[in-house]
């Protein structure tokens, strides 16, 4: 897994997590190389937990995406399982949403956010306000979901 560090006008770390790429945006020189090398560090050690990491076959994606259907109450036009190259998934205009195939090789957990923010852009298609507080309300532990999939991610990449 490749791993780019960016710097951007903006007031905290944040992060992007792509099949074959991590990427990790600082703000603009405010935050200090050693603050930001203990960041890598423990992420770097994070250890796996059992309980949070089973990976989910492809039946029960289609499972849990049926059910995170039902539970926000939309209605995609066509969904789909596809291999992509830069994206775990992505909504047209048209309600059309395909999820990336290699999500069968992540953590159940991560898969549930990936739904859940996928279907959401049915009722909210940019990610503005309303759509974390909607997804915080679905989903109010997403933000720990994505760490602990970076912690996994990057753990797997380490070890294997």
């Amino acid at each position: 897994m490749r791993i780019r560090i960016m710097k951007e006008k903006r007031k905290t770390i944040a992060y992007s997590l792509a099949p074959e790429e991590l990427s990790i945006i600082l703000p603009n020189d405010e935050v200090p190389e050693e603050q930001f090398n203990s960041l890598i560090d423990a992420i770097s050690m994070a250890k796996v937990g059992s309980g949070h990491h089973r990976l989910v076959t492809r039946e029960e994606l289609q499972e849990l995406l049926r059910r995170w259907i039902d539970n926000l109450q939309v209605r995609p036009n066509r969904a789909q399982v596809r291999y992509m190259r830069d994206k775990w998934a992505s909504c047209s205009q048209r309600k059309n949403i395909t999820f990336n195939s290699l999500l069968t090789n992540m953590p159940k957990e991560f898969v549930e956010y990936v739904i859940c923010h996928e279907l959401l852009h049915l009722k909210v298609p940019r990610h503005n306000k309303l759509f974390r507080s909607l997804l915080s309300a679905y989903m109010p532990d997403w933000k720990e979901r994505v760490t602990r999939t970076m912690e996994f991610v990057l753990h797997k990449e380490l070890i294997w």
